[in-house]
């Protein structure tokens, strides 16, 4: 996916009715909820954003960085591949720290066929919807966030279609499947995967923000 998402933040009132034993951990949140009800918080790599974990039996949301930087990676690291959860020997050791990411849209570019690039829009129909997400801690207790991506569906996969990571999207956690995302003793490959699925097509909107109309339509 591209360098930027639109985060959704609302009362935590709305949260506490979805899940009893919510809290937010840092009092800030009352505060950019507030500022960021109408529009959604814009959110870049390496910039400060709001995602909901399960700490200690309790479902909290929490301030985190989108991306990490690892001494074995010469870049930030902001995505995580699904298949890689369990796989990989870095990613297994936070297999267990898996988060939800509130979400109105996010962007991606499509390359045309004359080389130049096209900005677009993808809009979540559902407005409660939730990026799946890996959590860290470095050193000084800063917390890092990556989203969880997938191979994309075909409109998707027509608008990302350039680069090393190309024809991939995010992963949609569902409702039904959302607590036990958040669980961290759900955590075998198979339960893990299990609550995986694709959005599709119908799910969402998608604008060409660099379209320009002429006369011919």
């Amino acid at each position: 996916m591209s360098n930027l998402f639109t985060n959704r933040l609302v009362s935590q009132k709305k949260y506490q009715n979805r899940w009893r034993n919510f809290s937010a951990q840092d009092n800030n949140y009352e505060i950019d909820s507030q500022k960021y009800m109408m529009n959604g918080l814009a959110v870049k790599p390496n910039s400060l954003f709001w995602y909901i974990k399960n700490l200690e039996d309790k479902i909290v949301i929490s301030p985190g960085i989108w991306g990490t930087k690892q001494p074995w990676a010469n870049r930030l690291i902001t995505t995580t591949q699904s298949e890689h959860i369990f796989t990989s020997t870095f990613w297994k050791n936070y297999s267990t720290n898996r988060c939800l990411i509130p979400v109105l849209s996010y962007f991606e570019w499509q390359t045309q066929l004359n080389g130049e690039k096209h900005k677009f829009k993808i809009e979540f129909k559902d407005k409660d919807s939730y990026f799946g997400g890996i959590w860290g801690l470095y050193p000084d207790n800063t917390t890092w966030v990556t989203i969880v991506t997938q191979v994309a569906n075909k409109r998707t996969a027509e608008i990302h279609n350039f680069g090393p990571n190309k024809h991939r999207q995010p992963i949609v956690i569902g409702k039904e499947n959302q607590d036990r995302w958040l669980d961290p003793k759900t955590n075998s490959e198979s339960e893990v995967n299990h609550l995986i699925t694709q959005f599709q097509p119908e799910d969402i909107i998608t604008e060409d923000l660099d379209y320009e109309q002429t006369l011919f339509g």
